[in-house]
C-alpha cells in the first residue's frame, strides 16, 4: 500500500508540474512520454529504488490493464479529433495505409528481427507484428493541440491520427496468428485465428463499437434537446463511452481496442456540428491523465540487464527498425497516396509512426500467453527507442516542415505573379 501511495503522489505531482509548463513542452524537443519515462527510470529499481512494480504483484498484468485503459482513452480522443467527413473523403488513402502499410511494416520488421537477432521466423513474425501499429498516444503529442495546427496541415495531422486510431486494433489478427502458432503448432491454430481473431474479435468488435457509439451519440442529442444535460457533460461522455465499450467487449472476448475507436468515430458522426467535443480539451485532459502514468510505469519495468546482454545488436535493431520499418514503405506507396501530394508529406507521415502503448499491450499480452521472454525484451527495447527518438524529433521536424511549406508557398506565389506580369 505504501508503494501505491508513493506512486500516486509521484504521478500526480508530475502531472501537476507538467500542466504548469504544458505549452512550453509542446514547443520543445521534450514530450510528455519522454519526461514520464525518465521519471519512471529514476524512481525505479535501477536508480532511486523508490518504486518497484514487481512488488505489487504481476507486473505484466498491471501493465496490460494500464495499457488497455490508456489506449482506449487515446483512441476516443483521436476519434473525436478527426472531422466527420474525413473517412469518406480519404477512404482510399487510409485503406492503403492500413492494409498495405501495415503488411509492409510487419514484413520489414520481421526480416530485421530475424537477420539481426537470429530469432526463428515465427518469433520474428510475432515481434514484428507487435511493433507494427502506429501509436495514438505518442502520435497525439505531435498532431494535436495549437502548436500542431500551426505547424502541420490537416492532411498530415488527420492522416496520422486516423491511421494510429484504426491500426492499433487491426494489428490484432497480425499478432494473434504467430502467437497461436507458437501455442498450438497445428491446423487448429489457423481455424481459431480466423474464427476468433478475424471474424469475432476484429469484425465483431468494429460492428459492436459502431452500433454502441452511434446509439450513445443519438441518446446524447436526445438528452440535450430534453434539457437533461449540460455542456460540461461532453468530456465525461467520451470517457464513459470509452470505458463502457472497452469493458464490455473485453468481457465477451472481443476486440476492445478497435471497438473503442469505432464507437468514438460513430458517436462523433452522430453528433451535430455544434456538439463536437472540444478537441484541445480532450487532448490536454486525457493526455495528462493517462499518458504520464503509463510511461512512468513503463520506465519502472525496463529489462536493462537483458538489453545489455544483447550487446551491439540492441543498438542495431533499434536503428534498423526506426529507419526501415515505416519510411521506405510510405515512400514506396507514394504514387498511390494522392492525398499526400508532396514529397515532404510522405517523409513526415513516413517518419512519424511511433511505436508505443499499443505495442506495450500486445507485448505483455503475448508474453502472458507464450511465456517467451524475448518478446518483452525486444519489444520494450524498440518501444523505448521510438519514444526517445520520435519524442525528440517530433517538434523540430514539424517546425522544419512548416518552414519548408511556407517557402514552397511563397515560391509558388512568386512564380504566379511573374507569369501574370509577363502576360
Amino acid at each position: 500500500m505504501k508503494d501505491f501511495s508513493i506512486a500516486l503522489a509521484c504521478i500526480s505531482a508530475l502531472t501537476l508540474t507538467m500542466g504548469y509548463v504544458y505549452r512550453k513542452i509542446k514547443k520543445s524537443v521534450l514530450s510528455e512520454p519522454i519526461i514520464a519515462l525518465a521519471a519512471g527510470i529514476i524512481l525505479g529499481p535501477e536508480v532511486l529504488d523508490m518504486l518497484n512494480l514487481f512488488s505489487w504483484g504481476s507486473a505484466e498484468k498491471i501493465l496490460e490493464v494500464a495499457t488497455q485503459i490508456t489506449i482506449a482513452m487515446a483512441l476516443m480522443a483521436t476519434a473525436f479529433r478527426i472531422p466527420k467527413s474525413y473517412a469518406k473523403r480519404h477512404w482510399r488513402l487510409q485503406s492503403i495505409l492500413l492494409l498495405l502499410g501495415m503488411m509492409g511494416m510487419c514484413g520489414i520488421s520481421t526480416l530485421l528481427i530475424h537477420y539481426i537477432l537470429g530469432f526463428d521466423w515465427l518469433l520474428s513474425f510475432l515481434i514484428g507484428a507487435i511493433i507494427t501499429p502506429t501509436d495514438p498516444v505518442v502520435a497525439s503529442t505531435v498532431v494535436s493541440g495549437e502548436t500542431a495546427k500551426k505547424l502541420l496541415p490537416e492532411r498530415i495531422r488527420h492522416s496520422i491520427s486516423f491511421e494510429s486510431g484504426a491500426n492499433d486494433g487491426l494489428a490484432l489478427p497480425l499478432v494473434f496468428l504467430p502467437m497461436l502458432l507458437i501455442q498450438k503448432p497445428d491446423h487448429h491454430a489457423w481455424q481459431e485465428w480466423f474464427l476468433k481473431a478475424v471474424l469475432w474479435e476484429t469484425i465483431g468488435g468494429v460492428v459492436i463499437g459502431l452500433v454502441v457509439g452511434y446509439v450513445a451519440g443519438k441518446l446524447l442529442l436526445k438528452a440535450r434537446d430534453a434539457g437533461w444535460m449540460s455542456e460540461s457533460s461532453l468530456l465525461s461522455f467520451s470517457l464513459a463511452l470509452g470505458f463502457t465499450v472497452l469493458g464490455g467487449l473485453e468481457a465477451i472476448d472481443s476486440n476492445g481496442i478497435l471497438g473503442v475507436f469505432a464507437a468514438g468515430f460513430a458517436a462523433n458522426m452522430a453528433l451535430d456540428e455544434d456538439e463536437d467535443i472540444e478537441q484541445d480539451e480532450i487532448q490536454e485532459s486525457m493526455g495528462r491523465l493517462f499518458t504520464i502514468p503509463i510511461f512512468l510505469l513503463f520506465g519502472l519495468v525496463l529489462p536493462w540487464k537483458e538489453w545489455f546482454a544483447l550487446g551491439w545488436n540492441a543498438v542495431w535493431i533499434v536503428i534498423a527498425v526506426l529507419l526501415l520499418r515505416r519510411l521506405p514503405v510510405i515512400l514506396a506507396l507514394g504514387p498511390f497516396l494522392k492525398k499526400l501530394p508532396k514529397k515532404a508529406d510522405l517523409f513526415m507521415v513516413g517518419w512519424f509512426g511511433p511505436i508505443g502503448v499499443a505495442a506495450m499491450y500486445y507485448a505483455v499480452h503475448s508474453l502472458s500467453k507464450t511465456h517467451v521472454n524475448e518478446i518483452w525484451v525486444i519489444s520494450s527495447l524498440v518501444i523505448f527507442g521510438s519514444t526517445i527518438v520520435h519524442g525528440f524529433t517530433g517538434y523540430p521536424f514539424a517546425k522544419f516542415y512548416s518552414r519548408w511549406e511556407n517557402e514552397y508557398r511563397q515560391s509558388q506565389e512568386s512564380a504566379t505573379d511573374k507569369d501574370h506580369q509577363t502576360t
